[in-house]
C-alpha cells in the first residue's frame, strides 16, 4: 500500500469510527449483511453502504409542499422517535422520506431520536439499549411524535393517506389510526386491563379484534415482538386469538 493510498485508508477508517461513535450505533451482521443497531443520527445513514438508499430516496421523494407549509408550525416545539432497521425494505423506503419532510418543514435534529432495531432472535425489534421498551415497537418503521413529552400518535411502517397528511392530521389533534389496528387494539387492552381477566374471554376480544385486521400475520408479528421481550403470556394470548380469527392457518 503506497502512502496516499494509506493515508486515505486511515481517513475514512476514522470518518467511520467518528460516526458510529459519536451516535452509539454500532455494525451487526445480519442475514449475511452489515445492519446498525442502537441509537444513531443521520449521519450514519450516510455512510456506505447505507447511503446507496437513503441518498436516492431522499432526493426522489417529492413533498407536498402544500400540506408541508401547513404543516410546518404544529410540528414546532415536537420531538420524534424514529425507530427502524436498516436490513428492513419499509424502512429503507419511509425514512429518507421523513427526514426529506422534517428538513422541509424546518425540524432541528436535535429533535429527531433515531433507534435501529434488529431483526433476529432473541432480539427481535429490540436495539441494544432498549429503547423500544414499553412502546409496543412491532412493525418499522414506527414514527412516534411527542408533545412535551407525551405521545400525541404515530405513523406505523407506512402512511395511511401520506406522510404529509397523516403527520398534520395527528399534530392538529384529530382522530387518527395508524395501520395495523388490530394490534393496536390489542396493546390498548394489554395496557388497560389485568392479564388474567383479558384470559377469561378470549372469543369476545378476538371477535372485537377481527373486522380490524387483514391477515394473520398481523398478530403473530406482535407476538413475535412479545416473546422476544419476555412478555410470554401475551405472547401466547395473541396467538390464541389469532387462531380464534384465523382457524383455518397453522
Amino acid at each position: 500500500m503506497n502512502i496516499n493510498k494509506a493515508i486515505r485508508y486511515y481517513i475514512v477508517l476514522f470518518s467511520y469510527v467518528l460516526t458510529f461513535a459519536a451516535c452509539h450505533a454500532r455494525l451487526f451482521p445480519q442475514s449475511g449483511n452489515p445492519n446498525l443497531m442502537g441509537q444513531c443520527t443521520r449521519a450514519s445513514l450516510l455512510q456506505a453502504p447505507f447511503n446507496s438508499w437513503f441518498v436516492k430516496n431522499y432526493d426522489d421523494y417529492p413533498v407536498d409542499s402544500l400540506t408541508a407549509g401547513r404543516l410546518r408550525a404544529s410540528l414546532a416545539g415536537k420531538r420524534f422517535r424514529i425507530f427502524m432497521g436498516t436490513w428492513c425494505s419499509d424502512s429503507r423506503r419511509e425514512v429518507p422520506r421523513i427526514f426529506k419532510i422534517l428538513d422541509y418543514c424546518g425540524v432541528d435534529s436535535s429533535a429527531i431520536q433515531l433507534v435501529m432495531v434488529s431483526e433476529s432472535d432473541p432480539t427481535y425489534k429490540q436495539s441494544p439499549g432498549h429503547e423500544e421498551r414499553g412502546l409496543d415497537i412491532f412493525r418499522v418503521p414506527d414514527l412516534i411524535v411527542l408533545d412535551q413529552g407525551r405521545e400525541i400518535g404515530r405513523i406505523i411502517e407506512s402512511p395511511v393517506v401520506s406522510l404529509e397528511k397523516d403527520l398534520f392530521t395527528l399534530t392538529q389533534g384529530e382522530a387518527y389510526t395508524p395501520r395495523y389496528p388490530g394490534a393496536g387494539t390489542l396493546i390498548k387492552v394489554f395496557r388497560e386491563e389485568k392479564i388474567g381477566e383479558i384470559e377469561k374471554d378470549l372469543p369476545a376480544l378476538a371477535a372485537r379484534i377481527k373486522p380490524l385486521v387483514r391477515s394473520s400475520g398481523e398478530l403473530n408479528s406482535y407476538a413475535h415482538v412479545m416473546r422476544s421481550a419476555g412478555e410470554t403470556r401475551k405472547a401466547d394470548i395473541t396467538l390464541k386469538i389469532n387462531a380464534l380469527i384465523f382457524p383455518d392457518q397453522k
